[in-house]
Order: structure tokens, then C-alpha cells, then sequence
């Protein structure tokens, strides 16, 4: 390294270090498609693609951004009511030192699981253990270009947000197909998810992860595909929903010993299944209409796993509860987000956008 470009470094870091001090953070994303803003778009094998309208018709220009959504995540909603900026994709060609240093990442990619063999089918995608060993490049890249100071203090006073386990259900154990299916009873495969996590988490913490909230599952049994699959517009499938309970169950108490056993950890657990499942109960004492159709589909041709540009739009996007047949609208996230952060006590100090 040239002079030039080694007082340039030094700089970026002391100015790092002093931005820091000031109280600004960042985050690190790491999820599957509720939470992908576009990394799996840059998987170009992956079927598991938020590419084509109509996905992000409410957000910014209303292009495709890889958000599997009309508008916002859920981690979106809940970063801009704490002051956070929103982390770009990882995949973003166009990230830089200095977009990791004042913005974060995300990591989160659609299909992603906490167990390696989730989501096979779709050909790319990013489980958490990859999605942590892509974490582990960001640091010794961000070392490299504003020291080893800088970036530990980055990534030590960072938020850290976890967002996984529906895939492992629904594009694993619940599909014949996989061998989890009939390798697990339902009691010893949410144990060896649990198990998994808890490793990951651990690694994370090893990693420099001291400020955490894993989100926990919703009833995935409700979502509109898991009703067509038993033949039933309106009727959750009850033994779904009772492995997302049974999982949130164990999930949370190893979270909540990690926390407890961990130096300097502060991890917690977001759960708010009880509340997504009141909206789906109940949809018009919260504002919608519908709960169990998706927005967007093609008519009564079913299931669509993906809303693509032949699809047809429900009249009024806010009154629906679901998107398309897996995921919720910007509407419900919002919900979903604000009940997220009023049980972790977390202070709102923004005012979040639509967009």
C-alpha cells in the first residue's frame, strides 16, 4: 500500500472510531425471504426470486427490489422505528466500506434455513450457516480497509437480527421429498433445529454479536398455500402451527439462557405469534378484510407460488393480510413490527416510511 492510500485508511478509521463514539450503529441482517431485500435476485439459478412485478408495487418507484412483499419487511419497519438505516443487500455489487460502515448488511436470502438441506429444490440460496460464513468475509474485509479497531468497534456495537426456521417446515420437513421428513417426528426435529440454532447464535456471539433479537415464527398454517394444501380456504392446518409453537417454545428458552450465560450478551426473542394470529382470527378489528387469500394471484388458479406480472392485484392491498401465498403485506408487517417492538420494550425514535 502506497502512502496516499495508507493516510487515506487511517483516516477512514479514526473517523470510524470517533462516528462510533457518537452513538452511531448499525445492523446485520440474517433471515430468509421475509426479510431478503435482494440478494437472491444476484442468484440468478435461484428459483426463489422476488424479480418481477408485482412484487414491491409499494415501495419507491414500485419496481421489483427483491423484497418478497408489496411494500416493507418486517425488519425493515422495525430498524426505521429505532433510527437505524436500512442494510443493503450483500449481493449489492455496488456496497462499499463505506456503505458496511454507516448501513450494515443483510444477508437474509429466500429459501434460507437454519438447517444446510432446507430448500434444496431451489437450486441457490443462502442457509444461516452460509449466511454467517459470508458475515465472517465482511470482517476480515472491513479489517482490511479501516483497521482492526475500527471494525471490531463496528461490529461489537452493532444490532444483530435472526429471522429463520419457517422454511425448515414448510421446504423441508413437511415435503416428502426431503429426507428430514422421514428421517424426524416433529417432536425430534424441532429439537435438532433448536440444537442448530443455538450453535449458530454461539458463533455469532464468538463472531462479536453481543446485541440480538432472533425473531420467532408466525402460524405458518394459516399462510394461503398451507390452507389449499388441505383443501380449505378459511382453515389453518392446525399440525403446522403447532410445530412453529413447539419450536418458539424452545427457541426462546435457549435464547433466553444464552443471553443469561453469554459475556456481555443481550439477546432476546421476538415473539408476537399470538398477536399474528389474532389478525388472522379477527382481520377486521385490525383494519382488513381478508386473511386468507393472497393479493396477488391468478384468479382461481392455485397455488401461485410466485406473484408474477399475469397475476391480477385484490383492490385494496392494505385490507389484505397476505401478499402472496407464503407472505404477509406491508401492512400486516407493519403491525406485525410495532407489537414486535412494543413487547421487547425497545423505545420508537422514528417515524418509519412507506417506502
Amino acid at each position: 500500500m502506497d502512502r496516499g492510500r495508507r493516510s487515506l485508511a487511517v483516516a477512514l478509521g479514526l473517523a470510524l472510531l470517533l462516528g462510533l463514539a457518537h452513538g452511531d450503529v448499525v445492523q446485520f441482517i440474517f433471515g430468509d425471504s421475509l426479510s431478503d431485500v435482494g440478494n437472491n435476485n444476484y442468484l440468478t439459478k435461484s428459483l426463489a426470486r422476488a424479480a418481477l412485478p408485482w412484487y414491491g408495487i409499494d415501495f419507491g418507484s414500485g419496481m421489483p427490489n427483491g423484497r418478497f412483499c408489496n411494500g416493507r419487511t418486517v425488519a425493515d419497519i422495525v430498524g426505521d422505528k429505532m433510527g437505524l438505516p436500512r442494510p443493503p443487500a450483500f449481493l449489492d455489487p455496488s456496497v462499499d466500506e463505506t456503505d458496511i460502515s454507516t448501513s450494515g448488511l443483510n444477508y437474509a436470502s429466500g429459501g434460507g434455513g437454519i438447517l444446510n438441506e432446507t430448500s434444496s429444490l431451489f437450486i441457490q440460496r443462502f442457509s444461516l450457516y452460509k449466511q454467517i460464513e459470508l458475515f465472517q468475509g465482511t470482517q476480515a474485509f472491513m479489517r482490511e480497509k479501516i483497521g482492526q479497531a475500527a471494525a471490531d468497534k463496528l461490529f461489537g456495537d452493532a444490532y444483530y437480527v435472526v429471522a429463520m426456521g419457517a422454511n425448515d417446515f414448510i421446504n423441508n420437513y413437511l415435503l416428502p421429498v426431503y429426507s428430514d421428513s422421514w428421517s424426524y417426528n416433529g417432536d425430534s426435529f424441532v429439537s435438532y433445529m433448536v440444537t442448530t440454532l443455538e450453535a449458530q447464535l454461539r458463533l455469532l456471539h464468538g463472531l462479536g454479536a453481543r446485541r440480538l433479537t432472533f425473531f420467532g415464527l408466525g402460524p405458518m398454517g394459516c399462510i394461503p398455500l398451507q390452507r389449499l394444501l388441505q383443501r380449505s380456504s378459511t382453515a389453518c392446518q392446525d399440525s403446522t402451527n403447532k410445530l412453529a409453537l413447539s419450536f418458539n417454545k424452545q427457541a426462546g428458552a435457549v435464547i433466553k439462557q444464552l443471553s443469561a450465560s453469554l459475556p456481555n450478551a443481550t439477546f432476546q426473542f421476538g415473539d408476537v405469534y399470538d398477536y399474528f394470529q389474532d389478525i388472522i382470527n379477527r382481520p377486521y378489528m385490525h383494519g382488513f378484510n381478508n386473511s386468507h387469500d393472497p393479493c396477488c394471484s391468478l384468479g382461481k388458479i392455485r397455488p401461485t407460488l410466485t406473484c408474477t406480472p399475469l397475476s391480477s392485484l385484490c383492490k385494496d392491498r392494505s385490507k389484505y393480510v397476505f401478499w402472496d401465498e407464503y407472505h404477509p403485506t406491508d401492512r400486516a408487517n407493519e403491525l406485525i413490527a410495532l407489537e414486535t417492538l412494543r413487547r421487547l420494550n425497545i423505545t420508537v425514535v422514528a417515524n418509519s416510511t412507506s417506502s
